[in-house]
């Protein structure tokens, strides 16, 4: 079998097993007439300050998610600005439905400190591609365990749609379990092990 064989097979059973996580990492329920809010997970801006190819997913994502009222909490400390204003210019969301959080750096700080700023005892969806949505939604729980019952899951999951972000999003993901989501010295781990 030639190289080039090779590499065509393992990019296809690579593809083949993201799209697989991420359908399994997939639920949804349907909306209620309950106020709602759409808390979107930050990542890296591109280069010059632009929305990357990540940030563009999960604010389409999101106003996929999103009822006529729905608001928008847009989480981190680099990442929440540009991700607002890619909401808004691409997606003519009135700036009144969004609140920006900038000031997480990683995803237990993204749900630690967003939940401040979503009215209680409404419905809350977590936002981002499903692997990192779901990780987002057990931060939440042992977060916020008074307001677990608030959590909806989110429409994220389409066959075939950014495939290349799905198998690096599917390994970021693997890598964390592999690591039991202890890396050496993370503060992260230590925070939600103190949360248990």
């Amino acid at each position: 079998m030639n190289l080039g064989r090779v590499v065509v097979i393992a990019l296809g059973a690579l593809w083949a097993a993201a799209e697989a996580a991420h359908r399994r990492a997939e639920r949804y329920d349907v909306p209620t007439s309950a106020a709602e809010t759409l808390l979107v997970l930050g990542c890296p801006p591109g280069r010059h300050g632009r929305p990357s190819a990540r940030q563009r997913w999960r604010i389409d994502l999101a106003v996929r998610n999103a009822r006529p009222a729905a608001r928008f909490v847009i989480s981190g400390a680099h990442e929440a600005e540009v991700m607002a204003a890619d909401l808004i210019a691409r997606h003519g969301i009135d700036p009144a439905r969004v609140t920006l959080e900038k000031h997480a750096t990683n995803t237990w700080e993204n749900v630690g400190r967003s939940a401040a700023l979503i009215a209680p005892g409404g419905i809350v969806r977590i936002v981002s591609d499903p692997l990192h949505a779901r990780r987002g939604e057990r931060y939440w729980r042992l977060r916020h365990p008074g307001r677990a019952e608030e959590l909806r899951a989110a429409e994220l999951y389409r066959f075939g749609e950014h495939p290349l972000l799905k198998i690096a999003t599917a390994g970021y993901e693997v890598l964390l379990r592999g690591l039991r989501y202890r890396p050496s010295g993370s503060r992260i781990w230590q925070q939600v092990e103190a949360a248990r």
